[in-house]
This record gives structure tokens, sequence and C-alpha cells, in this order.
């Protein structure tokens, strides 16, 4: 079997009862809000490897906004760096699936998919339901969260391994699902694509990585030569060096960021925002003779996204009696309790293999450069990285690498 890099992102929106955007295309809106709800969300994940698919995170939002109304959907829509127009996010949402969709090809496996849970019985609105039908492509299951918790938790999570390649073999863990659930929207996406260039395997060897506050330690270094999209960026605190490692077809890459201070990863952090990469591309990105040293590792990380959204805004969706669901099931009884993700990567010579899995619970209350020297690129320190679209720069997946062994 093919290793490569494997990266599992699992987000859960669990409920319970109880700024303005300028005017942009919205597919130009969701990629810019998709980067900056990852780099948010990667500053949020705390100390160790920090492993995030704003990409699904951002679609079940999206699918739970159908929902919201008032201000409670303003608020979702400023996370989702949106306007709050229900058509105009359907249509983001549906161009960002197009994209990835056209980024396939004969070496790279790229699938997302969405499916709502519905109690048995419970109605829902029409206009909730042909929505998530016909802009999300979201089929539904009936099942029974009343009577039959964990049998109902346990579909879902066979659902989400089936399109995550079993990389994700429970979104939701014991106790998720509660008889108040009334509804469960999921996302899941599932990318194997190897490198445009693989790594050889004998040019791995064993080197020094620097962490912060601690000593180096050795990890298995990757080895190649050769151009590459690459550029020193920032200055002082926020100095890095960038590179993009692009996959077969040329449609996706990794795009690594590693900071010139080995403790300089939250300094570098700080800095990005949905613009970060557009910006470097009209500026220094380009292509130049690099050698490059990344190293392979393996992580898996669960998180609470909770604080993180209502941080960024998200606070109307998680107070019962003052949220506004009412779009779902004509009520106010519904909020947001609980958003948890989790993520395993796996880097290695030959690519990367990667899922992720989002979902919401809602119950009720109860030109050719000049010749120059090589620019090295030597990821031996705290640094972050991306999987993005390279024509649009939508970010699939995102983290940080603070320890790769």
């Amino acid at each position: 079997m093919t290793r490569g890099i494997a990266v599992v992102a699992v987000a859960a929106v669990v409920a319970g009862v109880a700024s303005r955007v300028p005017a942009a295309e919205p597919i130009e809106q969701a990629t810019a809000g998709v980067a900056t709800l990852a780099w948010n969300l990667v500053r949020a994940s705390g100390s160790g490897n920090a492993i995030v698919s704003p990409a699904s995170v951002w679609e079940a939002l999206a699918m739970t906004h159908a929902g919201a109304r008032g201000e409670t959907a303003g608020e979702m829509a400023h996370v989702l760096g949106m306007p709050d127009d229900r058509d105009a996010i359907a249509t983001a949402a549906e161009s960002l699936r197009t994209l990835f969709a056209e980024a396939k090809g004969e070496k790279v496996v790229l699938d997302t998919a969405n499916r709502i849970w519905v109690q048995k019985e419970k109605p829902l609105e029409d206009e909730f339901i042909a929505l998530l039908a016909d802009r999300y492509a979201a089929g539904a299951g009936i099942v029974d969260f009343v009577g039959a918790a964990e049998a109902a938790r346990a579909e879902i999570n066979a659902w989400v391994g089936d399109h995550t390649a079993r990389k994700i073999p429970e979104l939701l863990t014991a106790g998720a699902i509660t008889p108040l659930t009334r509804l469960v929207l999921t996302n899941a996406v599932y990318l194997k694509a190897p490198w445009a260039t693989p790594f050889e395997k004998d040019a791995t060897r064993p080197q020094p990585f620097h962490p912060a506050g601690a000593g180096p330690f050795d990890v298995p270094f990757m080895h190649r030569s050769g151009r590459l999209v690459a550029a020193k960026v920032g200055a002082g605190p926020t100095a890095a060096t960038v590179c993009e490692i692009p996959y077969a077809g040329d449609r996706l890459a990794m795009l690594v960021i590693v900071p010139d201070a080995i403790e300089g990863l939250d300094a570098v952090l700080a800095g990005l925002d949905g613009a970060s990469l557009s910006g470097w591309r009209s500026g220094p990105l380009e292509p130049r003779p690099v050698t490059l040293a990344l190293p392979k590792w393996t992580a898996r990380k669960p998180l609470s996204l909770n604080d993180a959204l209502v941080t960024l805004g998200m606070q109307q969706a998680f107070a019962p009696g003052t949220a506004d669901f009412s779009g779902i099931d004509g009520t106010r009884d519904l909020f947001v309790s609980a958003v948890v993700h989790e993520g395993f990567v796996e880097v290695a010579e030959e690519g990367t293999e990667a899922a992720a899995a989002t979902g919401v619970a809602v119950g009720e209350r109860s030109a050719l450069p000049r010749p120059e020297e090589p620019l090295d690129v030597r990821a031996d320190r705290p640094f972050a990285w991306a999987v993005v679209e390279r024509s649009t720069d939508a970010i699939l997946f995102a983290g940080t690498v603070t320890d790769p062994r």
C-alpha cells in the first residue's frame, strides 16, 4: 500500500434546544473566508501540532447558516467571511465544490460529500430541506435520535467512515448524540494526491529538528532540489521562507511556511490572514532554484472549536433562548451546543492522503529569472503548512508542525 501524507480533520457542531462584507464574487469571498478561518482555527489550536480542515468546517457552517435567521445568521455569515445572504453563500459553496472537483485528475482523488440526518417524524421547513438538497447536494437520512441515539450515532459515523477511506472512524464520540438531538449535518472531504515530483527515499536521512524552547532531536528529513515557487517573506519577527510543493496535475500544492527564528512560529501565524498568499503571489513568490528539506511527520489532535468560534463573533448560535434557527423548524428552540474537530496527518515521500469530516448536530432545549543561488528551504523548526488549490488559493487543510516525531 502506498504511504503518503494523511490529513484527517473532523469537526462536529452539536446543537441543542434552548461586519458587513464588501461586495465581491462569491467564490472570491469564500476562498478568502476559508483562508481566514483556517489561520484563526490554527491559532486557536493551542500547543502541539495543529491540524484543521477549514474547507470542511466552512461548508458545515454554511449549511447550518441556511437555517439561521436574524442576528444569529449575521454572526455566522461574518465567521464565513460572507454577506448574510443564503443564496450567495450557497453559490459560493457550489463554486468551491466545483473547484475541488476540477482539481481531480488521473492521479489525484478528491471527493466531497454532504448529508443531513433527521429525527423521524420531525417536521422541518420545506425551504431549508430544499436548499440543502438543491444547493449543497445534501441528501437526507431518517434516524431515531429519541429512541435509539447510539444506533443513530453509529450510522452517522459509518457514513463518515465510508466517505473518508476509514480515516475518521468516529466523528461523533459517545454522548455526542442524545435523545434531544433532532438534526445532524455532515460534510466529508477525501484527498489522495502524489507529489508532482516524489521525494527519493534514498535521500531521506535523520537530521536535527529544533523545537522552540528545547534542545534539538533527530527526525527523518526528505530532500529534493529543483525549481519550486518560493520566496523570503516578511521582516523582523515575522520573517519566513515560503515554499510551494505541487502535487500531480499542478492544481493542488502544499505550502510550507518556515519562520526564520526557531521560536518565530507564533509571530508568523499572527500575521497570516485571508489575503496572505495572494499578496505573496503578487510580490516575492516566484519559481526559483530551491534545495528543500522537509521532515516526515505523523500527528493527530482533537479540538473543541466553541471558544474559537465565539471569539470570532459567532455568539448567538451557542446561546439557548437567544439563538435563532427558526429557518430549520420554524421555532426558536435550537442552539449550537458544541463544535469539535479532529485531525490526523502523515507526510512521506510519495504524496498526500487526506480526509476531513464536519458534523452539525441540532437538538431541542430540554518569465525565467536570472541565474541565482538556490533558496535553502529547511523546515527544521516549528513551521506552518497548508494544502491549497493553486488557481484560487482555497485552503483544503492547514496546520502547524511543532514536533514531527
